[in-house]
C-alpha cells in the first residue's frame, strides 16, 4: 500500500521543480536508480532527489538504508522534506547532501518480516471476526 503522505510529498516536489524549469521523473519504483525518488534535468543540470513527507514540525522521517552511502553521505543530490501540519499549505525544505553531516547520520537496525510468510495461507489461520 503506497504512503498516502509519501505520495502527496513527492507532487509536491515535482510541482515545485517544474514551476522552476526542470523535467522531473518519477524513478521511486525502478531498482537503477536506488536511494532518490525523482530525477530533475534542465539543460546539462542533472539533480538526484530524495522525498519525504511529514506531518510533524521540523522533523524528518527516517531514511532507508538505500539512501545513504558507507560514509554517511545522502546518495541523492537533495532531500526534500514536505511538511503537511495541520490545515496549512504544505512547506518544503530543499536540504543540499552537503547540509547533513554524516555526525548528524547514525545508522539503524531494524527487522522485516519476509514476503514469503505474509500470504494469506500464512496469515489466514490467524484471522478473527469480530
Amino acid at each position: 500500500m503506497p504512503n498516502r503522505i509519501e505520495q502527496k510529498a513527492i507532487s509536491v516536489a515535482k510541482r515545485y521543480l517544474r514551476n522552476r524549469g526542470y523535467a522531473v521523473e518519477d524513478v521511486t519504483r525502478n531498482r537503477e536508480h536506488r536511494g532518490y525518488d525523482l530525477v530533475a534535468t534542465k539543460g546539462d543540470e542533472f539533480l538526484k532527489i530524495e522525498v519525504k513527507g511529514c506531518t510533524r514540525p521540523w522533523a524528518i522521517p527516517d531514511p532507508y538504508v538505500t539512501e545513504f552511502d558507507e560514509e554517511r553521505r545522502l546518495v541523492a543530490d537533495f532531500l526534500y522534506v514536505v511538511y503537511f501540519i495541520g490545515k496549512r499549505d504544505p512547506k518544503l525544505c530543499t536540504i543540499p547532501r552537503d547540509a547533513i553531516s554524516p555526525e548528524f547520520v547514525t545508522p539503524k537496525a531494524g527487522w522485516r518480516i519476509s514476503a514469503r510468510f505474509k500470504k494469506e495461507s500464512a496469515l489466514k489461520p490467524f484471522i478473527k471476526y469480530p
